[in-house]
């Protein structure tokens, strides 16, 4: 079975950013993937994925490009320590979210695919670190605590990403905004 994730992706400077940022964490991390802000988290289909595709497309051609800011690092604390670069208009990015998740309604197999419940605990991020143990998570944020973060990007696509046999997920195809 292939696992799909659908993801905004972030252009040069910003990504390679990011990258300096997730390197120090990333063997906290089970997966490697380019730094991303996720959507709808993995996923299997029960549909053919052309089925999938075309209900994506169609999110793509309602939804109007946008304006994304990444604005500081923030954290999750408790069973999965995290830090990731916030976000600080997150309207757009849960509206796509909806859309995707009432268009894929039906199709994909996942405990998660309730829009409500996404709702409740989605927070559009950056992820830089996570599961980062209780006695690192500190220094951790030491670190960032004067770290100044600050990107306004224009979204014009969002990505159906597939991971292979060794968990490296790849672009699978884009979807361009053209609401």
């Amino acid at each position: 079975m292939i696992d799909f994730a659908i993801a905004l992706i972030f252009p040069g400077a910003i990504a390679r950013e990011l990258n300096v940022l997730r390197e120090k964490y990333l063997h906290y991390v089970g997966y490697t993937i380019e730094p991303h802000l996720t959507l709808v988290y993995p996923l299997l289909l029960e549909v053919d994925i052309s089925l999938v595709k075309e209900k994506l497309d169609a999110v793509s051609k309602r939804t109007k490009p946008f304006t994304l800011i990444l604005n500081g690092i923030e954290y999750f604390e408790g069973k999965n320590n995290v830090a990731y670069a916030a976000i600080k208009n997150k309207q757009p990015v849960v509206a796509l979210h909806i859309d995707i998740m009432r268009s894929l309604n039906g199709l994909i197999k996942e405990e998660y695919t309730d829009v409500q419940y996404n709702l409740e605990r989605f927070t559009p991020h950056v992820t830089i670190g996570e599961q980062i143990p209780e006695e690192v998570f500190p220094s951790v944020k030491k670190r960032f605590s004067d770290y100044r973060l600050h990107y306004e990007i224009e979204i014009p696509s969002f990505v159906l990403f597939s991971a292979d046999e060794d968990g490296v997920w790849k672009p699978d195809c884009l979807f361009k905004l053209s609401g």
